[in-house]
This record gives structure tokens, sequence and C-alpha cells, in this order.
């Protein structure tokens, strides 16, 4: 697998972008993205091409997710351009595409059903290959909650609060390819580093299967959705080296050995420019940012709109401002606490340009009735908006609750009046500030406070400060971090906590 050729897939897709449709838009509410005949030929040549030259000219191949059939298409054209036969078989959940399959593939066996719960009976394979659908567990339980109940658990890959389906097509394609056969796989990248994904990485590192992984990075390889996507091979069987670990950046791309097994579940990266581990030097001990510091993400409204004033003005007792509807606004000053946005932190920032209306006693919502008594005019704002407000959801808050914040996560942490640094959520060089009053963060930046009995210098707020401010966090995040376009990259938990820490003489600014 060479750059040129990752690249032409790349290209492809940038030449492709075309008009959204309706039945895209259905397709991609499934998790459905259709896969590129370039990019389906260059998974299939890395999968079949190995078995071909070890021997085995008589092929099966199966997709579980097979769609319109575009990658079943793909080995039966790179099959014979190997000079082997092939037999296709595909799954297929949505009728309608299971029958354009077998209209496109009619020598095919295409089987109508959930490949991972209700799989007809199949003959043990040589290689599967595909594109399976990329759906936010969230997203499963509001289209299918009986599909979402039945997988959550079941697998290393759905064990976690929130997980995506491809993670569980991921894991379970091993059980579907005889010994030496093997797997190639179009997926999301973020399940590399994400949080939710640890168990799937430990799964995967323990079969001692995975034999390569292209990772796109900020390159779209899909015309039709944003998506950062990589190619993950695997192979069951004994590994005969490390496996091999691509990464494309602005510099091009990059070709790392790596060791599954060494990572385990923690996030699987390149290793550092210069590095053979991919920690970079550490403080001794190895201590990582998490070790030292909690990270937590600000709380989420969920209509930032209505309890969110920006420029407020303090007239004694009073905030006034201008609301949602562009009517004037006062309400109670104990109402509301001064709060950051991620794009008010920066450089020379002293104070937050917003306040947030807050219906909480720490982390526990005030009941309505006694909001009323001790904030009558934040109340009465607040029903001026509560169709709004109960319509979030799906009328998730409908009734007595309707005035909740959405995601109340870490209230009580983000409302204590001990100092903390701040860090936007999405961002591309370092910004931090420190707020020591108290302010809330809302859910578009992270709050981040040391740990009780963390080691010198980092129980001091300044150095977590300084840490954060200097070009340590991007260097790293340019590793961990999911990539965005414009060279951006996302500040979290996941991607920051196991950042190994740098000695402080190390911490420069940027």
């Amino acid at each position: 697998m060479e750059p040129a050729e990752l690249d032409q897939v790349v290209a492809d897709a940038r030449a492709g972008v075309t008009r959204a449709t309706d039945e895209r838009a259905r397709r991609r509410l499934r998790g459905q993205v259709f896969t590129p005949p370039r990019l389906a030929r260059l998974v299939c040549d890395a999968v079949l091409g190995p078995l071909v030259a070890a021997g085995t000219r008589s092929l099966t191949v199966l997709d579980p997710a097979a769609g319109d059939g575009a990658f079943l298409a793909a080995a039966a054209e790179v099959a014979a351009g190997l000079g082997a036969t092939v037999a296709l078989i595909g799954i297929e959940r949505d009728p309608a595409l299971a029958a354009a399959c077998r209209a496109r593939l009619p020598a095919a066996t295409i089987h109508t059903a959930e490949a991972l719960l209700a799989a007809p009976a199949l003959p043990v394979v040589d290689a599967v290959i595909g594109n399976p659908p990329y759906l936010r567990s969230i997203r499963l339980k509001a289209s299918d909650p009986a599909l979402w109940s039945a997988l959550r658990g079941r697998f290393a890959a759905t064990a976690h609060g929130e997980w995506d389906l491809y993670g569980a097509f991921l894991e379970r394609a091993l059980g579907w390819v005889r010994p030496g056969g093997r797997v190639g796989l179009i997926t999301p990248s973020r399940w590399l580093t994400a949080a939710w994904a640890g168990g799937l990485r430990a799964a995967l590192a323990a079969t001692g299967a995975v034999r390569t992984i292209v990772d796109f990075g900020a390159a779209q390889v899909f015309a039709e959705a944003a998506t950062y996507a990589a190619l993950v091979i695997l192979e069951r069987g004994v590994a005969p080296a490390l496996p091999t670990l691509m990464v494309r950046d602005d510099g091009g791309w990059r070709r790392h050995a790596f060791d599954p097994a060494r990572a385990g579940a923690a996030p699987w990266l390149a290793p550092a420019p210069g590095g053979d581990d991919g920690d970079g030097e550490a403080t001794e001990g190895g201590l990582r940012l998490g070790d030292v510091a909690r990270i937590a993400k600000g709380t989420g409204t969920n209509a930032d709109p209505v309890f969110v004033l920006i420029d407020p003005v303090i007239d004694g007792a009073l905030v006034r401002a201008r609301g949602p509807d562009g009517a004037d606004v006062a309400i109670e000053r104990d109402a509301t606490r001064p709060c950051w946005r991620g794009r008010d932190v920066q450089d020379g920032a002293t104070a937050p340009r917003a306040r947030c209306l807050v219906p909480y006693d720490r982390d526990g919502l005030i009941p309505w009735p006694a909001l009323v008594a001790r904030w009558p005019r934040a109340a009465a704002y607040l029903l001026g908006h509560r169709p709004r407000l109960e319509a979030r959801e799906r009328g998730r808050f409908a009734g007595d609750r309707f005035h909740c914040f959405g995601r109340p996560q870490n209230l009580a942490f983000l409302l204590d009046p001990a100092a903390k640094v701040i860090v936007p959520d999405v961002c591309r060089t370092a910004r931090a500030i420190v707020d020591r009053d108290g302010a809330l963060v809302l859910d578009t930046a992270y709050a981040l406070r040391p740990l009780p009995g963390a080691p010198a210098p980092w129980h001091d707020i300044a150095a977590l400060h300084a840490l954060m401010r200097s070009a340590a966090v991007p260097a790293w995040l340019a590793r961990a971090g999911a990539p965005l376009r414009g060279d951006y990259r996302r500040w979290k938990t996941a991607y920051l906590a196991p950042m190994p820490l740098p000695t402080p003489r190390r911490i420069d600014a940027p």
C-alpha cells in the first residue's frame, strides 16, 4: 500500500463532492455512507493480494454490511486481476439495499439480516471486507432501541457508556475468517484514541491480529460525508512482525512500526518524532496529565440562546441583556454566574463575556416552585421560553424539569471557587486562562485543576497553566487528537489525559 495510492483516494473524494439529496440524508441517519470505487479496490488489493500470493487461488469473501455492493464488486474485480476465483457473500440489513446488491451482483449470495446478532449460517471465509455503519450509540438507541439494547455490553466495543456501531463490526470480523484469513475495514479513526474504544483496542491487541492501520488524518475519503477515516487490516494468526501504522499529516505520509500489545487499551498513537515509543521525554515516573489533574468538560445547557446572556450589564441586583428573541431581559444577578465559552478563552482575557442563568444549587436542580419563590424574574423569563426548552431532545425535559440543563455534567467541580485552568474544546494553537472566581465553564471548553497530592510542580495552578499554554500540548494533540479541517484539534479529556508530562525545563511558551 503506497502513499501515492492513498493520496489518489483523497483526490477522488475532493473531486467527487456532489449535491446532497434526501436519500443521502436518510442513509446517513442509519450510518450508511457508500464507499468510493477506488477506495474499495485499494482495500481489496491489500486484503486479497497477500492471500493469493500465499497460494489461495479460490477465495470466499464476506462483506457483513454490503450496502449497494461496492466492496463485493471491487473484490470480484481484484480477484480476477490476480487470477483467482471468488465466491461473494454479503449481509445487508436494509431490504432495499440488499435487493440492489443482488441486482448488481447476480452471482453473489446476499442475505437480508443483521450481521452482528442474526447472521445466517455462513462458511468460514478467507476474507472480510467492508465499510460498516458509523452510528453512535445514542442515535442507535433513538432509531432502534431493540438493537441498541441487544448490542450494549455484548462486545468489548459496546461495553462503554457510549460507543459506535462500527466498533462491534471491527471486533466481530475476525470470528468470520479462517486461520490465516484477512480483514480490511474502513472505519472512522476515532476509535484509535477515544475513551469508549479502550476495550476494543485491548481486545484487538490481545488477538495479535493487527497488521496495518492507515490513518488518513484530516484528509477526506468520502465525497458524501465529512469523516476522519482509517483503514484497518487484520489477519487471524501469529504476527510475523510488528504491524505498520501509516499516518497522513501536512508533511505527507509517515510509516511506523507499532506494537498494539504494548499500547493495549491506551490510545494508539504514532511514535513521537525522533522517538521510538510515542512517549517523548516525560517526568520521572512516567507521569501523564491525567495523573496530576482532573480534566472536566464544561456543562451543556442544550439551549445556550436562552440560558447564556452575552455582554450583560450589571445593574445593582439585576443583570440586563438582550434575549434570544431580541427582547430586553432583566433577571436577578444571583440567578446567574459568569461563564466561559471556548471562543472567549483568548490571551489577555481577564473576564468572560457572558453570564449563564444557573437553576441549580451546586449540581442539584432547584425545584420549579422554589425557583419561582427565589428568583421570580428569572422564573418568568424561563417560563416565556418554556416551549423551546421543552422541545429539546424530542421532549425529554417536558414537565416540571423544563428549566434544567441538557447536560449538567461536572457542575459542582466547575462552580467550585478554587482556581482552575480553562482551555477551548477546539483550537489550533495553545490557549488557556486561569479562572479564580468560580465562573461556570460551558461545553465548548474544558477545565483543569490539580488533583490532591499532585507532585511538584503540578500541584501549582501556575505550572498547569504554563503547560496548557506551551507548545507541548499542540504537539501532542497533533498525534493524539482528532484532526479537524484547518489544522484545528479537539482538546478533550480522552486526548489530554494520556499526554506525557514534559520535564519543567521543557515547558516552553507557544
